[in-house]
């Protein structure tokens, strides 16, 4: 399996001043490579790993977005699941259980990785520092988000564009646990169909309706 390879090497400047301006550079730098599409779609392999560094869990798929607040997430193997957000709700498909969760949409909106495809920089400007956007000697930029609190979910966020697409996302969480992204065949500003983010319930599927998360 290919993997790209986060090779840029982040300049961050120990005074704090210089910090903060760097900062705010980057999150212009990073909003104007997300503003630059309005969908977005692409062929991914995911691999989770444990603090330790041992692989934990290996998957691929694909994934469709349609800002603002849409997408259709669809993982393979090795356990099939479709997730499909349609602005109102997002529904979790799991088709070896046949069961259905949905959820309102707004509960996620916070979520970083949601924030970052959709390109809210204010957003996430209001959770963590931008950093980074220097250009590699491969042409690649590499940003690394750190959260302000330690209340968030995430302990570091870095994500690596190869021009102007993205094409790898790091999300280290609290616990040490790492997942990465890395994206393929990624198309920008691809033309969906009417009902590319719709979700029917299978038949025969059980449907959870979960108000709380």
């Amino acid at each position: 399996m290919k993997k790209a390879c986060l090779t840029a090497a982040l300049v961050v400047s120990a005074a704090g001043t210089a910090t903060f301006a760097q900062a705010e550079t980057a999150s212009e730098k990073l909003k104007a490579l997300l503003d630059g599409y309005s969908t977005f779609s692409a062929e991914f392999s995911q691999i989770a790993s444990a603090d330790q560094g041992g692989r934990v869990q290996e998957s691929t798929g694909s994934l469709q977005v349609a800002k603002p607040n849409k997408f259709r997430w669809t993982s393979n193997e090795p356990y099939p699941q479709i997730i499909v957000g349609d602005g109102t709700y997002i529904w979790v498909h799991d088709p070896d259980l046949e069961q259905v969760t949905r959820k309102p949409a707004q509960n996620g909106t916070t979520s970083a990785p949601a924030l970052i495809l959709n390109g809210q920089i204010e957003e996430l400007e209001q959770q963590f520092n931008i950093a980074g956007g220097q250009v590699s000697d491969l042409g690649g930029q590499l940003f690394e988000l750190i959260p302000l609190t330690e209340q968030n979910t995430f302990k570091r966020i870095r994500l690596f564009f190869a021009g102007e697409k993205i094409s790898e996302l790091m999300l280290e969480d609290t616990l040490g646990q790492r997942t990465t992204i890395v994206f393929q065949n990624q198309q920008i500003n691809p033309e969906f169909s009417a009902n590319q983010f719709q979700f029917v319930l299978p038949e025969g599927a059980d449907l959870i309706l979960d108000s709380e998360i």
